[in-house]
């Protein structure tokens, strides 16, 4: 009686046992099924996502492949465009110095016209002899030298080289200064040169030139323009433990204060219209970044001054 007591007492306790692990182990497959449903539903969104990344990159490759192709088109133009700047500039120079030039030769022809006419006279007056002769010679010789001169520092300013070579400013200067001196008398300007502190620069000669002749032929239109009367240009080199400084100043007026932030860029001019093409200066801010330095531009005391600074070496 008390086995069959205790027999049924452990079916009892299997059977509830049995309906505890039952239930446990459909608490565990319900929480199977639904975390098992999580994860097919995060792989497929990592999936979908990883899907969009592909398609992102691809989009982005292309993207940047023709942004690269758009660069570089940009760079040819922009490269087109300096180059037609540059040649426009420099027909704009050449025909102002061919005026320079013929200002240039007018005087020395006029001297030798005059010394023959002299000569008939002379010739008359029977008071011609070898001293008379070699005199003459030499007075021709000199004219002469005058005028070839002129027509070599022309046809270097324009010649195109690239070859970069170290050059003397001072020399630089009075090469520029010979082609305009004339141009300027006419015009009443006086040029003082400063080159106590002279230096060189390593570049090209004929370019910086053109550096040079846009600002002092700006302060010229500038004087002609404001009327002007006591007109003068200052050059001045200057050179301290850092820098070496071409400074090129007038007292032309200065240059308008809504301008000057911009006098620098393509196309900025403070002249009058069909007076001025805005490439000078422009071109003058690409040349001194060429030979290393900068170009920069203050208004002064009744006009302006235009520095080009470059590291010292």
């Amino acid at each position: 009686m008390k086995e069959d007591k205790t027999v049924a007492y452990i079916e009892k306790f299997l059977d509830e046992d049995y309906v505890s692990l039952q239930v446990n182990l459909q608490k565990l497959l319900k929480d199977y099924e639904r975390k098992s449903k999580r994860l097919d539903k995060i792989i497929k969104q990592s999936d979908k996502q990883q899907h969009q990344m592909m398609r992102l990159n691809d989009e982005l490759d292309d993207h940047k492949h023709n942004l690269e192709i758009k660069v570089q088109e940009e760079i040819a133009k922009r490269e087109e465009k300096e180059k037609m700047l540059l040649q426009q500039a420099r027909l704009a120079s050449m025909g102002e110095m061919m005026d320079a030039v013929a200002h240039q030769w007018k005087q020395p022809i006029s001297t030798i016209s005059l010394m023959v006419e002299m000569m008939g006279y002379d010739f008359e007056d029977d008071l011609i002899d070898d001293k008379y002769i070699q005199e003459y010679q030499k007075k021709i010789d000199t004219q002469i030298a005058h005028m070839l001169n002129t027509l070599n520092e022309f046809r270097t300013f324009f010649r195109p080289s690239k070859d970069a070579t170290d050059f003397d400013i001072k020399k630089t200067i009075d090469k520029v200064l010979l082609l305009i001196k004339d141009e300027f008398m006419k015009n009443t300007i006086e040029i003082e040169v400063d080159a106590s502190q002279n230096f060189s620069l390593f570049g090209v000669e004929n370019e910086f030139k053109h550096l040079i002749i846009n600002i002092i032929n700006n302060s010229k239109d500038a004087f002609i323009e404001n009327q002007t009367e006591a007109r003068k240009i200052s050059i001045k080199l200057l050179v301290d433990d850092k820098c070496k400084k071409l400074e090129i100043s007038d007292n032309a007026g200065g240059i308008p204060e809504n301008v000057i932030e911009n006098i620098f860029k393509a196309n900025v001019t403070t002249k009058a219209e069909g007076k001025g093409t805005g490439i000078g200066l422009y071109m003058s801010s690409q040349i001194a970044q060429k030979h290393n330095g900068t170009l920069s531009v203050e208004n002064v005391k009744d006009g302006a001054k235009f520095i080009f600074a470059t590291i010292k070496r």
